[in-house]
């Protein structure tokens, strides 16, 4: 049995593999062939904010792997295993720390989403939210647009300058620190929600036309970072998982139009795609187990 620490993870997978692993993995869920064992989850008071407790899962037996993952998340810190199993034969193939590996996998979701919905023209991206995800939340829309310029807002503004700088000197991207939300949706192609917002701060109207954005710091059932009914200026709405999205999100709930509705493995294996001219395209990140095993598939040298 193998362990992996959050430097093995750091060292050994890329944010590009994680995109290539989780296209084949959704493949494989919409062929029948892996599927995801749903999110369970409680959250308590702390101080005035939430702690919450996850658990979720998924086997994909082309890939001949089952994976778990539990964590514990609130405002003083965080922390993620994930173990990993033969799905044929039981064993127990590894266990890492997966506080790097959830970035990753909820980074290389949202550029999944981004190369199949955003402008193939989209060259700036605006991420509101500068915490914990922020960095590779922007390493991910990196990967698969050419970024001429990244434009952040916090709602404390020196996080927002910090990441910046981090961009600046770790990524060589041209970043700024922006003072409010408006200043960094403004005419902007993309956009990445990525916060602990508990009520809706952004009215999808006020996005770019032809704009993508990708929503994913609101997975507690109470809250919600978009005004839930400002989806109707959306000409596609993805989610990861559908069963995760009508037990978790607010925003989706709220506006509950479930027929319209699509999954990112219906985009990736052409069963639904872009429209060519959108108003609005959205993207809703709930997290789940296949994108966890997507990125176990690149520790184990099982992906491409």
């Amino acid at each position: 049995m193998r362990v992996w620490t959050e430097a093995d993870v750091r060292a050994g997978v890329a944010v590009t593999d994680v995109i290539e692993s989780l296209t084949d993995v959704l493949a494989h869920e919409v062929a029948g062939s892996a599927w995801n064992l749903d999110k369970t989850m409680a959250s308590w008071p702390v101080g005035g904010a939430t702690g919450s407790a996850h658990a979720l899962g998924a086997v994909d037996l082309e890939s001949d792997l089952a994976v778990f993952k539990t964590w514990v998340n609130t405002p003083a810190g965080a922390s993620a295993v994930m173990t990993l199993f033969g799905a044929t034969d039981g064993r127990t193939l590894g266990v890492t720390e997966a506080g790097t590996a959830g970035a990753l996998r909820t980074s290389a979701i949202a550029g999944l989403a981004t190369r199949l919905m955003a402008d193939p023209a989209a060259d700036e991206l605006a991420v509101l939210g500068a915490g914990r995800q922020a960095f590779r939340q922007v390493e991910a829309v990196a990967a698969v647009r050419e970024l001429r310029r990244v434009r952040i807002w916090n709602r404390t503004p020196a996080k927002a300058e910090e990441l910046a700088e981090q961009l600046r000197t770790g990524s060589g991207l041209v970043a700024d620190a922006v003072p409010g939300p408006g200043d960094a949706i403004q005419d902007c192609p993309i956009v990445t929600l990525i916060t602990r917002a508990a009520e809706p701060f952004l009215d999808l109207a006020d996005l770019a036309e032809g704009a993508h954005l990708n929503a994913l710091g609101a997975i507690l059932p109470s809250h919600a970072e978009f005004v839930p009914s400002s989806l109707a200026a959306a000409d596609l709405t993805v989610v990861d998982s559908e069963p995760n999205a009508r037990r978790g999100s607010r925003e989706l709930r709220e506006f509950d139009d479930w027929p319209a509705v699509h999954t990112l493995g219906e985009l990736v294996t052409g069963k639904t795609s872009r429209p060519e001219r959108p108003r609005l395209t959205v993207f809703k990140g709930m997290g789940m187990g296949l994108s966890d095993l997507a990125v176990a598939r690149v520790l184990l040298g099982a992906a491409p």
